[in-house]
């Protein structure tokens, strides 16, 4: 059904467009019954792209600002004789032929968008909105989300606001609820050096992790995102004092600054984050040991090399910014301490192959951590790819995964480790080996790598990650989790006795058949007829699996079993479920020399929630508390997920068990046992493959601006991408068509192009548009492409020249972007 555009003149229209309907940058529209006359269409900022005589009908494709775009048809005499409106509007979107980079775009903008933490808290009368409300994870997160979502003032504006009077930002807010109700966690640890200020009003508090050191600096590399994506200078202008406080503050204050190296220092903690070793607290005579707090005269400092390098990256954008606002006087003093820092840094941490992560003041300080620290690459490594720092140790670095890569710990889903190899001692507290920060897998560093891989000649590297990475997302509920276990030891040498329970079952192992069920509403607890019968393994663990126990205090069920077992053994495994309740009762091993061990069982630690019966449902700060495995599970309409667990308790192997006693709780649950098995050898459960930690948000974004700057190659060079280098290096990704908009909400600035290399790989054709003004192309060429027999610019020849890095070559040329244009090359 056709629906014509409001128009004056000859019934001009454009074919199957509703009034007001949304156009996109690209999108061919047909305008049809045309009057003779010159036909002008002028974008969303007035500027004219398209003018030419027409009569009857034409096709144009669709370019320039966002906005109401006007058409506008003249005879000879320069009389209007036709007009018309459509609208545009640029969304960030990519479509490409193998369609892998659409689904792994989609599962990083759930991710991201799909962050639980609270997003408002209220500061002196203003309502602030932020992505995350810790400063670093919302900057971190900024990398993805300025290309979706428009709120981005405020999240930095709160910090500004509030910065401390000699420059110091804060870590986070805290909201607390009810107000002056919630007990003072932080500011009871950090009061000591007015780390922790409270809300007049007592709604919130600020806090300053004492032992951090990249507050600052990220603290102007979110105002440089926010300027970036807003294209608002004078906003931008408003955060440069607060800026330059920021930093000296860094190089000022003896919490912060070494003396001795010229850098920054912190306490010893695993790369950038926030938690000491247990030995150095304890070395810390503090009224107690708190890995966050440092202490000037006790805490043993050194230079972690990722402060340097951020806090190196931001001088370089606050010169930036200076030179935006014409205060340009003032930005060598920090380009030249970026300059310094970086020199100093590398002549005390950087190897040749990778920077170390810490070097301490004091050479005599010697820690017992189970690891030669000078062996470990750790996080800011692949951070460091993307901060300025030379080409030839880019490529050192990213030579290093690619080995690590070929080398990888049994069932390790990457080489993206926050820290490798582990720490086998001092960080139980907060992370076991393999585990968060040490020695886990994240997303962080995957989308840093592959940034920089791209930056840097390693395009098919790049490629690589962003592939692997898709499958781990899909593997896991096709979105990106916080954080994923590091490496999966084999278990040990093991033999199994199962226990028979036969004697002593109260109904079949269908759970149908108890004398007291017919007393339970129907249907309450799970039914396990599909449950298979006889000798059966879970986890490499035997059961023997006929008839089971039902426990529970309601009428009808037993109470108490008790167990005779009369042998040694090292462990005590339990195939169970449990239905109505959080507490399914004890065991208790009794030992033939009249001791004994008894052990709650309880639902999310040693059975698997109703909610918890898969792996990626688990919440993160719940993961490292399961004791429980996933054994069996059903679906069924009555109960949704039916599943079976399977926990362990470690015995004394020295000892005799004489029996086991199962006691059901005295709330009503139901606990089902269906079998029990002792092995000769402790407790082996395989790990669980989510880890925890971080808000997932943060690496679902690095991995975002890894696929749009580095694969699809939309990179702002100015502001509101007035200026932008088209880099699309589809041909490491072996697609030949591709359809990319990078647009940011908060200014509506954007970048579009149509990539099709066509099938005999000789003709590559390019055609973008944009919101601004000017673009550089870096084209990535095939490899099968020896040499440029032609090019051409909306059909004219222009120059070019080539270049190259490592391997790769590329095409470069400057362009103009306003309007839509199209670029040929025969190869």
């Amino acid at each position: 059904m056709r629906k014509d555009i409001p128009l004056k003149g000859q019934p001009m229209f454009i074919e199957n467009h509703l009034p007001g309907q949304s156009t996109f940058p690209l999108q061919t529209l047909t305008l049809r019954q045309v009057p003779p006359g010159l036909l002008t269409i002028s974008d969303g900022r007035g500027r004219p792209y398209f003018s030419q005589r027409v009569s009857g009908e034409i096709s144009i494709q669709v370019g320039g600002a966002p906005g109401w775009h006007a058409i506008h048809v003249t005879d000879e005499n320069g009389v209007e004789t036709a007009s018309a409106q459509f609208r545009v509007e640029a969304r960030t979107q990519l479509h490409e032929s193998s369609g892998q980079f659409q689904a792994l775009l989609d599962q990083c903008y759930y991710t991201m968008a799909d962050e639980p933490l609270k997003h408002y808290t209220r500061y002196q009368g203003k309502t602030y909105y932020y992505l995350v409300d810790w400063l670093r994870d919302h900057v971190h997160t900024l990398k993805g989300m300025k290309y979706f979502d428009p709120k981005l003032y405020t999240g930095i504006e709160l910090y500004r606001d509030s910065q401390r009077e000699d420059g110091m930002i804060w870590d986070n807010v805290h909201r607390r609820e009810p107000p002056g109700l919630e007990a003072n966690h932080w500011g009871t640890r950090f009061q000591y050096a007015d780390f922790e200020r409270t809300f007049e009003d007592g709604t919130a508090q600020f806090t300053r992790i004492p032992v951090e050191n990249d507050v600052e600096y990220l603290f102007v590399e979110g105002i440089y995102y926010t300027w970036k994506a807003t294209g608002d200078t004078a906003w931008m202008a408003s955060c440069l004092e607060p800026a330059i406080r920021a930093l000296e503050y860094t190089v000022t204050s003896p919490y912060r600054w070494s003396d001795k190296f010229g850098l920054l220092k912190r306490g010893h903690t695993i790369d950038t984050w926030d938690f000491q070793n247990e030995e150095d607290c304890l070395s810390d005579f503090a009224s107690w040991p708190d890995p966050m707090a440092i202490h000037l005269e006790k805490t043993r400092f050194g230079v972690m090399f990722g402060d340097n390098t951020g806090y190196a990256a931001a001088c370089e954008y606050l010169a930036e910014m200076l030179e935006a606002v014409g205060r340009s006087s003032e930005a060598p003093v920090y380009r030249q301490r970026a300059a310094e820092i970086r020199q100093r840094l590398d002549a005390i941490s950087w190897n040749g192959r990778f920077f170390t992560h810490h070097v301490p003041e004091d050479p005599n300080v010697k820690r017992d951590l189970g690891v030669d620290e000078s062996t470990q690459i750790s996080l800011s490594n692949a951070y460091s790819l993307n901060r300025r720092i030379s080409h030839e140790q880019c490529a050192a670095i990213l030579q290093t995964y690619r080995q690590l890569r070929e080398n990888l710990p049994p069932a390790a889903p990457g080489e993206w480790y926050l820290i490798y190899p582990p720490f086998p001692k001092g960080y139980d507290g907060h992370c076991v080996p393999w585990q968060y920060m040490n020695g886990g897998i994240s997303p962080i560093v995957a989308g840093e790598l592959a940034h920089g891989a791209f930056e840097h000649g390693f395009e098919d590297y790049g490629v690589d990650i962003l592939r692997r990475s898709l499958e781990l997302g899909n593997r896991y509920g096709r979105m990106f989790h916080e954080c994923y276990t590091g490496a999966f030891p084999p278990p040990p040498p093991r033999s199994f006795q199962a226990v028979n329970l036969l004697p002593f079952a109260n109904c079949d192992s269908t759970l149908n058949d108890s004398p007291a069920t017919p007393a339970w509403t129907p249907g309450e607890h799970p039914e396990l007829g599909r449950l298979p019968k006889g000798k059966q393994t879970f986890h490499d663990i035997p059961f023997e699996i006929d008839r089971a126990l039902a426990l529970s205090s309601h009428a009808g069920y037993a109470q108490t079993v008790e167990i005779p077992v009369n042998a040694r053994a090292g462990a005590v495994y339990l195939l169970h479920t449990l239905a109505r309740g959080e507490i399914a009762g004890t065991l208790t091993i009794h030992y033939t020399d009249g001791s004994a061990q008894t052990s709650y069982i309880r639902e999310g630690k040693d059975v698997l929630s109703i909610n918890h019966w898969d792996e990626q449902s688990l919440p993160a700060e719940n993961r490292p508390k399961i004791r429980a495995a996933l054994a069996w599970k059903d679906y069924q309409p009555q109960h949704l997920h039916v599943y079976v667990s399977l926990t362990g308790f470690d015995t004394d192997p020295e000892k005799e068990i004489r029996s086991l006693t199962f006691q059901s709780a005295t709330d009503g649950a139901l606990w089902f046992v269906l079998g029990v098995t002792l092995s000769d050898s402790p407790v082996y459960l395989p790990p669980n493959p989510l880890s925890y930690g971080i808000p997932r948000g943060w690496g679902a974004a690095a991995l975002t601006y890894a696929l749009v700057e580095g694969l699809a190659g939309v990179v702002d060079e100015s502001v509101a991408f007035e200026r932008v280098c088209l880099a699309p290096r589809w041909p490491a990704a072996g697609v030949d068509k591709a359809e990319v908009t990078i647009h940011y909400p908060a200014s509506n600035g954007y970048a579009a192009y149509h990539y099709h290399l066509d099938e005999t790989g000789k003709r590559l054709t390019l055609t973008f548009t944009g919101s601004g003004e000017r673009a550089r192309l870096r084209l990535l060429l095939p490899e099968s492409a020896a040499s440029v027999s032609g090019l051409t610019l909306d059909g004219a020849p222009v120059a070019y020249q080539m270049t190259s890095v490592e391997h790769s070559r590329y095409l470069e040329l400057d362009l103009p972007l306003s309007g839509v244009h199209t670029l040929e090359i025969q190869f």
